[in-house]
């Protein structure tokens, strides 16, 4: 007989809070330069590319925290179905 799952458990303990504070701060700064692109003043300066690069290294840490959060909700549900 498989073991239940308690979804709710899960779900609330699911991701670790200041991970996903670091979330919300990476994606909100990844806005910010994004919108910073369109500035015309940016542009005549030569900046896009800096501000392309920027916003490519601020995706890999937001594509880092995510695979740390999916281990931590692996673990965590297989310490509950063991």
């Amino acid at each position: 007989m498989a073991t239940e799952i308690n979804i709710e458990e899960v779900k609330n303990n699911a991701i670790h809070s200041e991970l996903l504070k670091a979330m919300c701060l990476i994606s909100q700064a990844r806005n910010i330069v994004s919108d910073a692109m369109d500035e015309k003043e940016l542009r005549d300066a030569g900046q896009w590319d800096c501000l392309d690069d920027t916003v490519s290294r601020l995706n890999e840490c937001s594509r880092d925290v995510s695979y740390i959060i999916g281990m931590i909700i692996t673990s965590r549900v297989a310490v509950l179905t063991t």
